[in-house]
């Protein structure tokens, strides 16, 4: 991928993107989210959803894809993503369906794609 802006439409395949913003692999919200998704992953691949791992200071993925630094940079600051910061938001037709400073449920993303209303949730509720 080219560094820069990554486009906030639907890849190719028609999929959504589900961004998991985190200082690092080794963050314990990113792992819990991890672990939350991967539990759920037939049921995100049947809705079309990618998870996109975007770090601070290591390459990500798209999917099965590398995000290089450049890229995860970029996106972070697309998303307005602080130092530090855990977050994880779901794009669907060019729209911030759900934007989080928590872990979230597979369920709830599920919820979101199903044109439910966008809402924004932090931590501290």
């Amino acid at each position: 991928m080219d560094s820069g802006t990554i486009s906030l439409k639907k890849s190719e395949n028609g999929s959504m993107r589900l961004y998991v913003f985190s200082p690092s692999k080794h963050d314990r919200l990113y792992q819990l989210q991890m672990e939350t998704l991967s539990d759920r992953l037939p049921t995100l691949t049947d809705h079309q959803i990618t998870i996109a791992e975007v770090f601070e200071h290591e390459n990500g993925h798209i999917g099965e894809d590398e995000l290089g630094g450049d890229n995860c940079h970029g996106l972070r600051q697309q998303f307005h993503i602080m130092p530090g910061q855990f977050k994880v938001v779901l794009v669907s037709d060019s729209a911030v369906k759900l934007c989080a400073e928590s872990c979230i449920s597979c369920e709830e993303v599920i919820m979101r794609i199903e044109n439910k209303p966008l809402e924004t949730r932090s931590s501290g509720f």
